[in-house]
């Protein structure tokens, strides 16, 4: 959470972390399939002043207050400790041994931003811890048992998971994305490793998923799936495109993920990769799923500006396209998957008080790639 401080003819940003979002309790192995996928609890809070070293565990617009009054001074707050970050944080050495990086502007030069050299990888499963590893087999293998009760049963155990900003933060204990023939997920690019998440993002695509194996149901739609790109990887942190330059400027923490636009046709299969044929009736009604799916507020979700009109002119009579078409907001580059954000818990569309100041820098490098593969391809015509 951030708190905007507006003193006369001055405004200074302070980012803080709240001592807790959620109650951080032990994690409860009370379950064999829970003791083989929570690693020893860590401890990482601690009371100390708010210092501009770190910035907040969620997107720097989560929420705007005014300076607190005499008598109402803001107490203590929680900041990750250096060790915690030198775990977790893939980029922690590159930082100069903070917890965060710089912030990235909001310019077209940043396209031409990179990763830190020892992050330019074409995969980040290396990246991952021992216990995300035995989750992602015993999960692959079916011995966790129904993954979406088992989120329900781990999500906010250990505290916070995402930290710094969504353009240049970590992701700890993060948790793999899992295709089954329960959730209709593919996973674009499951070998780079780029399909971890919080709790709260995994849990709403393991939903989603669900949700749409029953609106289409087999056999006569069993070719309709949720395509999933990138996330993060195992622990954030940049991830890299071609040439070593960053493939997004968000996807760091856990918080985004592209999906590709819903096809649901009889008899026909999803492609596989990202497309530009948007059907107003399935992925209307996935973009109302989604605002509405209980695991995740959802913040914002990035369309390009022509499919957005051609959204409107559709269901613009709609309720629910009154409530919504806030939160769906125009990102040059997104013509052909949307990009989502979630908060770090269930609630409103929006997840902050001023939901309008969440903005996204131009378009990451890793799209334009996958765009001009996948016309190349001529995967967009059905």
């Amino acid at each position: 959470m951030t708190f905007a401080f507006r003193l006369p003819g001055l405004v200074a940003a302070v980012p803080v972390l709240l001592i807790s979002c959620f109650a951080s309790a032990a994690p409860d192995a009370s379950s064999p399939e829970d003791a083989a996928v929570l690693p020893a609890p860590h401890v990482i809070r601690a009371k100390q002043p708010p210092h501009p070293e770190f910035p907040p565990c969620a997107p720097v617009t989560e929420a705007s207050v005014d300076l607190p009054r005499p008598g109402n001074p803001v107490q203590a707050f929680a900041l990750p400790q250096l060790d915690f970050c030198a775990e977790w944080n893939p980029e922690f050495t590159a930082n100069g041994h903070h917890c965060c990086g710089k912030l990235g502007g909001t310019t077209r030069r940043n396209r031409r931003l990179q990763c830190a050299v020892h992050r330019r990888f074409s995969n980040y499963c290396a990246e991952m811890t021992p216990e995300q590893a035995r989750y992602t087999d015993a999960a692959k293998a079916g011995k966790l048992g129904d993954i979406l009760e088992l989120i329900q049963r781990q999500a906010w155990l250990r505290g916070d998971q995402s930290f710094c900003s969504v353009n240049n933060g970590f992701l700890a204990w993060g948790r793999r994305l899992i295709p089954s023939t329960l959730n209709r997920i593919i996973v674009r690019r499951e070998d780079r490793c780029t399909d971890f998440g919080t709790d709260p993002m995994i849990g709403m695509l393991e939903w989603l998923g669900r949700q749409l194996a029953k609106e289409f149901p087999a056999p006569a739609f069993a070719g309709t799936k949720l395509v999933v790109g990138d996330i993060s990887a195992p622990r954030g942190g940049c991830l890299s495109g071609r040439g070593g330059r960053r493939g997004h400027l968000s996807h760091t923490t856990g918080q985004d993920v592209d999906t590709a636009f819903l096809i649901a046709k009889e008899g026909k299969e999803s492609p596989l990769g990202f497309h530009r044929q948007f059907d107003i009736q399935p992925n209307w009604w996935f973009l109302k799923k989604l605002f509405r799916n209980p695991y995740a507020c959802v913040k914002v979700v990035f369309l390009d500006k022509r499919i957005i009109r051609k959204l409107a002119k559709a269901v613009g009579r709609d309720p629910e396209w009154l409530r919504l078409a806030r939160f769906i907001r125009h990102m040059p580059g997104h013509k052909h998957h949307f990009h989502i954000r979630v908060g770090d818990a269930p609630g409103e569309p929006g997840c902050a008080q001023n939901p309008e100041l969440e903005l996204e820098d131009y378009n990451d490098e890793q799209d334009l790639i996958d765009s001009a593969t996948t016309e190349a391809s001529g995967t967009e015509q059905l």
